[in-house]
């Protein structure tokens, strides 16, 4: 732990992928995923998070298309990135379909300087919009200069909140929100449920988030955007924002992060994990 950096600048993007009329466009979406990646090279961070299937776009195509679009990790569009990575020493997370075999993942890379460090497979896909994916079934933990990170993909984090703990029980204390939330058509509320989610996450967990979201209308939805970086406030009982919230529009918020900071926790929540009490959790595994 001693050779651990405390000390993490990341980058979250506002991003829409390129789409040709309906049909992504990936090589054109690629380019905009390099140069939103070099644009945060330039103002000094070590991580950059995009949004779930920013090489795609999240529009509900069918299983066949789903297929044409996907990719084996490590493929043609991670070695593009692992390029970038490798040359600026930066890290880099974003979200394609995987294909391995005849199963379809939607997946997370995290690309470093040395190569691919770990793939996140969604567990909990959303099967009113992702009937073509295989449910992935492990929570890789990703070995970095600064601890080891989770990464859940949207859902996964907003209602699973059993999600960021196995994390933050292994060691982490940075988590990825990779994430495609829309504005629902018959929820008013989307945001709060946003902000209010991630929050609560963060707070349970001792977590710092890092949530990248999608901009623009993508097949039936349109995604707010709204991409942030959240965490527990030194000292208080309560979240702070440390970068965005971004609007709707395309762009990168961008924050400097003490990992110390974790360890100024309140009496009320100082405690959290040495006081769990696992023995009496087994309704949350019984089918």
């Amino acid at each position: 732990m001693n050779n651990i950096n405390s000390l993490v600048t990341i980058a979250v993007v506002n991003f829409q992928p390129v789409l040709d009329g309906s049909r992504p466009n990936k090589v054109e979406t690629l380019k905009k995923i390099e140069r939103f990646t070099m644009e945060a090279v330039k103002r000094g961070a070590n991580i950059v998070v995009f949004p779930e299937l920013a090489l795609t776009s999240y529009s509900g195509f069918p299983p066949e298309a789903a297929y044409e679009l996907s990719e084996p990790i490590p493929g043609e569009s991670t070695s593009i990135i692992q390029k970038i990575a490798s040359q600026h020493r930066i890290y880099v997370a974003f979200g394609m379909i995987e294909r391995v075999g005849s199963k379809l993942y939607n997946a997370v890379p995290f690309i470093g300087p040395t190569g691919i460090l770990g793939v996140y497979r969604k567990v909990h896909p959303a099967k009113f919009a992702e009937k073509w994916v295989t449910p992935g079934d492990s929570y890789p933990l990703i070995q970095t200069p600064w601890g080891p990170i989770g990464i859940g993909i949207c859902y996964d984090n907003y209602c699973f909140p059993e999600v960021p703990r196995i994390y933050a029980l292994r060691g982490a204390r940075i988590h990825l929100n990779v994430t495609a939330i829309p504005q629902f058509p018959d929820a008013s509320d989307y945001l709060d449920f946003y902000v209010t989610m991630l929050g609560a996450r963060s707070i349970e967990n001792n977590l710092f988030i890092a949530s990248a979201n999608m901009v623009g209308r993508q097949g039936e939805f349109t995604y707010f955007g709204h991409s942030m970086i959240i965490g527990p406030k030194p000292g208080k009982m309560s979240y702070h924002i440390y970068a965005g919230p971004l609007g709707r529009e395309e762009g990168i918020a961008i924050a400097t992060l003490d990992l110390s900071w974790l360890n100024k926790l309140p009496m009320g929540v100082r405690t959290i994990f040495e006081d769990r009490r696992p023995e009496t959790y087994i309704y949350l595994v019984k089918g």
